[in-house]
C-alpha cells in the first residue's frame, strides 16, 4: 500500500497539486483516500463573494465571514469575529498567532452600497465573468482585492512560521465603522509592522489617502402659513447667508501628491411644503484632508463663519493617511513592482479614505500600503466591474510580499 501511496503522491505533484493529505477512512479499513487541497483561485473566490449579498442592512455581512472563516480555518488561521454593531460584524483572522516576530496584516472591507436606480446589463449578484472582467456590486471595491488577500493568504500559509494577520471589515461605507471597532482589540495588531490594504487602485501601490470631515449644520426657526410670514421666522433665512460665506472656503494646506483640502456643500433641505415658513434647515459639508491640516480647527472655522445662530455636528472624523515612500518596506515593494511589470511604480495616494485611517490611528508609526485591483471610477456604480487580470496579478503581488516579508525576517519555512 505505501508503495501506491507514493507513486500517486509522485503523480498528484507531476500535475501541479501543491499539497496532499492521506486519511484512512476507519482503523478497521485498509482503503486509503486522497484529500486534495488545491491552491485557492482568486478568480473563482471573487465570483463567489460577489454572489454574497453584502449591501448594508441585508444582513449579508456574517454569510459571507462566516464562507471565509472556512477557507481560513482550513488554512489553520485562528479566526475570531467581532460585531460592531447589530447585525454588522468583522474578522481577524490570525496564522501562527504564538509567533513573537514582526506581523504582516492584509485588510480590506467586503460591505457595498445598494444599487441605486439604474439598470444594470446583467444580474449584479452573478459574479459573471465576461470579456476579461468580473461583474457585480462589490467587484471592484473591493471583492476582488479580498479574494486576491485571502487566496495570498492561503497559499502561502504552509511556507510561512511568523504571525499573519488578515482583517476583513464590515461598515467601511458608513464611515468606517468595523474597522474602528476592531482596532481597538489592539492585542490582534501588537506584532504587525506592516499594513496592506486591498482597496482599488488599478494594481498600482499607493502610499496615502485623504482624510475627511462631514459635519450637519442645523438652523432652527418658526412655523407659519407662507401667507403670513411675519408669523413665523424662516430657518432657512438664517442658513442661506451661511451657507453663502462656507461657499468660498478651503481647508488650506497642500501635499504634494495629495494635493489640496477641499470643502463641498453636499446637501441643503429646508421645510416641509411650499406653503409653509421652513422652521427648519440643515447643510452638509464634506471636508477632505491632506497630512499637515488640523481637524479641530477646521471645525472652528466652520463655526465661525456659519456664526452662533447654527449647530453643528460632526458625523465623520477621519484622519489622512501618508506612508514615506523611502520607507525600506515600500522601497521593498515597489522595486517587487518594477520586477514584475518591468517598470517603476508611480508614487501616488488616493482622494478617498479607506479603513487604513482605523488601523493608523492605532499603529501611527507602521507604514501602510493601498493597493488592490480594479479602477475606483467603477466603484458605487451600475455595472460595476473588475479586469480578472488585475486579480490575478494582485495575488500573484500579495504572494510576493508575502515572501519577502518572511523571508527578511526568517519566519519563511521553505522556498517558494
Amino acid at each position: 500500500m505505501g508503495v501506491y501511496r507514493e507513486m500517486v503522491h509522485q503523480l498528484l505533484t507531476y500535475l501541479g497539486q501543491s499539497r496532499c493529505q492521506w486519511q484512512r477512512r476507519s482503523t478497521k479499513s485498509i482503503f486509503w483516500v486522497i484529500i486534495m487541497t488545491v491552491p485557492c483561485n482568486s478568480i473563482e473566490l471573487a465570483q463567489r463573494l460577489v454572489q454574497i449579498n453584502t449591501i448594508a442592512g441585508n444582513g449579508g455581512e456574517r454569510p459571507l465571514l462566516d464562507f471565509l472563516a472556512g477557507l481560513l480555518g482550513e488554512a489553520s488561521f485562528s479566526v475570531t469575529f467581532d460585531n460592531y454593531e447589530k447585525n454588522g460584524w468583522s474578522l481577524c483572522a490570525r496564522l501562527n498567532p504564538e509567533a513573537s516576530g514582526p506581523a504582516l496584516c492584509f485588510a480590506g472591507h467586503m460591505d457595498t452600497l445598494p444599487l441605486g436606480e439604474e439598470d444594470w446589463q446583467q444580474d449584479p449578484f452573478s459574479g459573471s465573468v465576461q470579456d476579461g472582467f468580473l461583474y457585480g456590486r462589490g467587484a471592484c471595491d473591493m471583492k476582488s482585492g479580498l479574494a486576491a488577500m485571502v487566496c495570498a493568504a492561503i497559499n502561502m500559509a504552509p511556507h510561512i512560521s511568523g504571525e499573519l494577520v488578515v482583517q476583513i471589515y464590515g461598515g467601511e461605507e458608513r464611515g468606517c465603522l468595523g474597522s474602528f471597532h476592531l482596532a481597538r482589540r489592539r492585542p490582534f495588531l501588537n506584532n504587525v509592522q506592516a499594513i496592506v490594504v486591498g482597496e482599488p487602485t488599478g494594481a498600482i501601490p499607493l502610499v496615502g489617502h485623504k482624510g475627511a470631515i462631514w459635519l450637519t449644520l442645523t438652523a432652527k426657526g418658526k412655523e407659519a402659513h407662507a401667507s403670513m410670514p411675519e408669523m413665523g421666522a424662516s430657518a432657512l433665512a438664517t442658513m442661506l447667508p451661511a451657507a453663502y460665506r462656507l461657499l468660498n472656503y478651503k481647508p488650506g494646506g497642500e501635499h504634494p501628491y495629495l494635493g489640496r483640502g477641499t470643502c463641498v456643500l453636499s446637501t441643503l433641505h429646508a421645510g416641509l411644503n411650499s406653503s409653509s415658513v421652513p422652521d427648519s434647515a440643515s447643510l452638509t459639508l464634506d471636508i477632505r484632508t491632506v497630512p499637515g491640516l488640523d481637524h479641530k480647527s477646521i471645525c472652528k472655522d466652520i463655526a465661525t463663519l456659519a456664526g452662533p445662530a447654527i449647530s453643528i455636528t460632526k458625523n465623520l472624523d477621519i484622519q489622512p493617511v501618508w506612508t514615506d515612500p523611502t520607507n525600506p518596506w515600500i522601497q521593498q515593494v515597489l522595486s517587487s513592482y518594477a520586477r514584475i511589470t518591468d517598470h517603476p511604480a508611480p508614487i501616488g495616494a488616493l482622494q478617498y479614505y479607506t479603513d487604513a485611517a482605523a488601523l493608523r490611528a492605532i499603529l501611527p508609526d507602521v507604514p501602510v500600503l493601498i493597493f488592490g485591483p480594479g479602477d475606483g471610477s467603477q466603484a458605487h456604480r451600475a455595472n460595476e466591474a473588475c479586469p480578472t487580470e488585475q486579480i490575478v496579478f494582485m495575488e500573484q503581488m500579495y504572494c510576493n510580499i508575502i515572501r519577502d516579508w518572511y523571508g527578511k525576517n526568517g519566519a519563511l519555512k521553505t522556498s517558494v
